[in-house]
């Protein structure tokens, strides 16, 4: 019996993504305490950002890892819908 199995690199594909969303998960929640942090040390926060070609550097960062995030929400949903080898197995009627 031949089993379907991922290849390696697919699977090490995979498991990069996954730590890389969670990494930047982590950085999401770190920047929210700091920030809660300073509101509630100082009442409220006001950044300006003088230099622009830093600013843009940020604004594009920044929507380089929201369309990072929907590409892995994407790539989750599709896995959750797809049938594996042991389902199909298991539910065949005989």
């Amino acid at each position: 019996m031949v089993e379907n199995k991922l290849p390696k690199q697919r699977r090490m594909k995979t498991t990069i993504l996954v730590l890389i969303s969670q990494a930047l998960l982590l950085a999401l929640a770190l920047s929210w305490v700091v920030h809660m942090g300073f509101v509630a040390a100082y009442g409220s926060v006001n950044f300006v950002e003088n230099n622009h070609f830093i600013l843009w550097l940020e604004i594009i960062g920044s929507t380089f890892i929201a369309i990072f995030a929907i590409f892995i929400i994407a790539n989750q949903i599709q896995r959750l819908g797809e049938r594996r080898r042991t389902d199909r197995d298991r539910y065949e009627i005989s």
